[in-house]
C-alpha cells in the first residue's frame, strides 16, 4: 500500500508540473499502456476514444517481439476544429517499448518500468505534423480480491514536434499521461486516463488480446 501511494503521489506532482507546459499539438492518441507487456508472439487489438481538446477514434494493434518487448500501430480519426468549422482527418502512429524493470519479489523491483520510442503523423490541409520522440513508462499492478489485477500507470514522453506548411518549424516538447488499467477478463483490459500534452483531455480504451 505504501508503494501505491508513493506511485499516485509522483503522478500527482507530474500532473501538477504539467500545467507548466508550452503550448503543444500534443497526441491525438493517449498512451492505454501500463509498462507490463504481452510476451514473444502474443497480439491485441485496441479500441478507444479521446474526449480532448481535438475529439478522436482510434484503433491499435499490438505485437510482443520478445519477452520484454513490443511495438504497436494506430490509426485514428480525428475531429479538427478550423476557427469553428471542423473536419475529420487521419492521423497515424507507433510506438515501441522495452521494460527494463519487472516488479517481482525476486528482483524486489518496487514498480514496472519500460522505455522506448514513437511517432504520430496527422496532414491538415496545408500543413502536416510529425511527432517523434522516446517515453518512459511506469505501472504498478495490484491483485483485486476477485483475482483481477488493477494497474496505475503514468506516461512521460519528450518528443521533437515539427509541423511543415510550406517551410517548417521543430520544438522540443513534453507530456505527460496518468491513468488505470483494469483486466476485465484474463483477455480484456480497459482503460482510463488524463492527458496534459497539448491535447488535453480524457481518453478511454480497451483492448482484446487474439494471439
Amino acid at each position: 500500500m505504501k508503494r501505491l501511494l508513493l506511485v499516485s503521489t509522483a503522478l500527482m506532482v507530474l500532473a501538477l508540473s504539467g500545467t507548466c507546459l508550452a503550448d503543444a499539438a500534443g497526441s491525438h492518441f493517449g498512451s492505454f499502456s501500463t509498462a507490463r507487456t504481452l510476451g514473444m508472439g502474443h497480439g491485441a487489438f485496441g479500441l478507444g476514444v479521446g474526449i480532448a481538446d481535438r475529439t478522436s477514434f482510434l484503433g491499435s494493434f499490438n505485437y510482443g517481439l520478445s519477452r520484454f518487448t513490443e511495438g504497436r500501430i494506430k490509426l485514428g480519426l480525428v475531429d479538427v476544429d478550423y476557427g469553428g468549422d471542423s473536419e475529420v482527418k487521419i492521423s497515424f502512429a507507433a510506438d515501441f517499448k522495452y521494460q527494463f524493470m519487472v516488479m517481482d519479489k525476486v528482483s524486489n523491483s518496487p514498480l514496472d518500468m519500460a522505455t522506448g520510442a514513437f511517432f504520430e503523423f496527422i496532414d491538415y490541409d496545408g500543413a502536416s505534423l510529425l511527432q517523434l520522440g522516446g517515453h518512459l513508462i511506469g505501472s504498478y499492478p495490484v491483485l483485486l480480491s476477485n483475482g483481477k489485477v488493477l494497474s496505475p500507470y503514468g506516461r512521460l514522453n519528450i518528443r521533437l514536434e515539427r509541423v511543415s506548411n510550406g517551410g517548417s518549424d521543430s520544438d522540443m516538447q513534453f507530456g505527460l499521461n496518468g491513468g488505470v488499467a483494469f483486466e476485465l477478463t484474463k483477455t480484456i483490459n480497459l482503460y482510463g486516463e488524463f492527458q496534459i500534452d497539448g491535447n488535453d483531455g480524457i481518453f478511454l480504451g480497451i483492448d482484446f488480446q487474439t494471439m
